[in-house]
């Protein structure tokens, strides 16, 4: 925009006042002067200096420096010496007129430019949309692998790409259950207490770009599209190919240094030791939530083999909370800490104290924090509270300002879609991603104390790796009938073989062809027995079913 305003008020001056046969050079020149000014402009930007002295420099100084010493050079040495000082003379009010010019419509220019780019629009072609698309289609292409354990190709990647892990700080959260909620409570908090704060968390609701925000706010299109471009080529010359999760979590390291995050709350995936976001270096805190039997062939087949799984993220010296488990659980993960001299905090659950619970939310105490607000539902959340809590209880023992008042803002501000969420009223309509045994078994308890005596038609899908044996047993008391629809997902289990497996435990079941058929028929059924709909099943499709439901 600099070079653009520069370039074209010098032609517009030329044409309005010619005094003499018009140069390019002097165009050339001064769009040139304006790429000098836009970066310095840039650059005051970036490091948070709005007014001085890059801004002022540039937009003062640069134009009466360069135009009325330089330029009033070069126009005499063209035109003849003999006559400087008149052309210094000459120069005086094209510079009364544009710097106030530029000072007031450069930012003006560069807000709506930054705001189109927020939006994934282009101010100059109608690209961005294509281009981001373009960036999804190579992180989703088929020439990635599925899960293959090991951090060797996400370091080799990392290190093409200059290893911006090394210059960032984070809180790594691992478990079976609980991962996200956690996340999203630290981060709210931390934003809340004036840090730029960087998230990332998997899988996404409703759109990809959810999976790396900054204070609250996903990546944009155009930032997308342009770290995935700056990440390819080095993706694309590896001889070992990461796998789709390593190249996101590459992506997003780059795009929170990029946007110089102080801190990044940072969700592992299903694992913890060989999972692609422990190349990290020594996070702040280690935060180990509540352990489950899940993705077994990968992670192991008992809870200890799970926990030392989980507990590979603990390094040395490392503050690490644990979510309270079972004793073999507890002794392994205290194992780990004691190898890598880390010390470990149990959350304590007896701090909490629960005060008022409706479907607007809870409201509870902790410790000698009192009157706290969560609009996240059930009691498995304040437990996760309570390990969100102690993280941050341990970040301020290493001197991370956090006030009584972030705390409780940033506990009532946290939004974490999916969870046992109200998404209509009419008729009651509830998106949970319950998706596993310990989830159902949560999603049960809601039942009971949000919708006790309710007639509830279950919509719900399921991956076919999934132990439903585990999960639908439990739900059989509290469900009238159940809806049955087939994720989009490699790996879903379709609707029909589902539908047949819960008639088998004597519920009634309708299997629908696709996810909108499905949500049209649940809530019809809802409103013939004037009762709840629950979504349930798979996180994969909560987006879907949101976006199908009627306006």
């Amino acid at each position: 925009w600099a070079a653009l305003t520069y370039g074209l008020a010098d032609l517009v001056g030329a044409i309005a006042f010619p005094i003499g046969p018009y140069h390019v050079g002097f165009t050339i020149f001064a769009a040139v002067r304006g790429v000098v000014y836009g970066l310095l402009l840039h650059k005051g930007k970036k490091e948070k200096v709005r007014l001085f002295p890059n801004v002022i420099a540039a937009s003062v100084l640069c134009p009466v420096v360069v135009s009325l010493f330089i330029d009033t050079l070069w126009v005499a040495a063209l035109y003849g010496s003999k006559n400087y000082w008149g052309w210094f003379l000459y120069r005086i009010p094209q510079c009364l007129v544009l710097v106030p010019v530029q000072i007031v419509l450069i930012p003006i220019l560069d807000r709506l430019t930054s705001r189109m780019r927020k939006e994934g629009l282009s101010a100059l072609d109608g690209s961005a949309r294509t281009d981001a698309s373009q960036a999804l289609a190579y992180i989703h292409s088929t020439s990635w692998k599925g899960s293959v354990p090991g951090l060797s190709r996400t370091r080799q990647l990392l290190s093409k790409m200059g290893n911006p892990e090394q210059k960032l700080r984070f809180i790594h959260v691992v478990g079976t259950n609980g991962k996200g909620s956690t996340c999203a409570m630290l981060a709210s908090v931390l934003q809340t207490a004036g840090y730029r704060t960087g998230l990332y968390t998997s899988p996404y609701i409703f759109r990809f770009h959810e999976r790396m925000q900054v204070n609250g706010q996903p990546i944009s299109q155009m930032e997308l599209e342009e770290v995935t471009e700056f990440v390819r080529p080095l993706a694309d010359s590896m001889e070992d190919k990461p796998t789709e999760f390593e190249l996101i979590t590459c992506i997003a390291l780059e795009y929170f240094c990029r946007q110089k995050t102080d801190i990044v709350v940072l969700e592992a995936g299903m694992g913890g030791a060989l999972d692609s976001t422990n190349v990290i270096p020594a996070p702040e805190v280690a935060v180990i939530c509540n352990i489950g039997l899940d993705h077994t062939e990968y992670l192991g087949s008992t809870l200890p083999e799970i926990a030392r799984t989980k507990a590979g993220v603990v390094k040395e010296n490392t503050p690490c909370v644990l979510y309270p488990s079972t004793g073999e659980v507890e002794w392994t993960v205290r194992q780990v800490c004691r190898e890598q001299n880390a010390p470990l905090t149990v959350a304590d659950f007896s701090l909490l104290r629960p005060r008022k619970n409706s479907l607007e939310g809870q409201e509870f105490s902790w410790g000698k924090t009192e009157n706290l607000h969560l609009p996240l539902l059930g009691e498995h959340q304040l437990h996760n509270a309570c390990v969100a809590l102690t993280a941050l209880e341990l970040l301020r023992g290493k001197g991370w300002k956090i006030s009584e008042e972030a705390l409780r803002r940033g506990l009532a501000d946290t939004s974490w879609p999916g969870r046992f969420q109200i998404v209509r009223r009419e008729p009651l309509f509830i998106v949970d991603g319950g998706h596993n045994p310990q989830c159902m078994e949560a999603l049960c308890k809601n039942l009971e104390i949000y919708l006790p005596g309710r007639d509830i038609t279950v919509l719900t899908g399921v991956m076919a790796d999934k132990d439903k044996e585990g999960m639908y047993p439990p739900l059989l008391p509290y469900i009238a009938r159940f809806v049955t629809v087939t994720p989009a997902n490699p790996r879903a289990l379709e609707a029909e073989k589902l539908a047949e497996y819960l008639q088998n435990l004597g519920k009634e079941a309708v299997a629908c062809p696709t996810v909108a058929s499905g949500v049209k028929t649940a809530l019809e059924k809802a409103r013939e027995h004037d009762g709840v709909v629950l979504t349930c099943g798979s996180l994969y499709m909560l987006g879907e079913v949101v976006e199908s439901l009627p306006k």
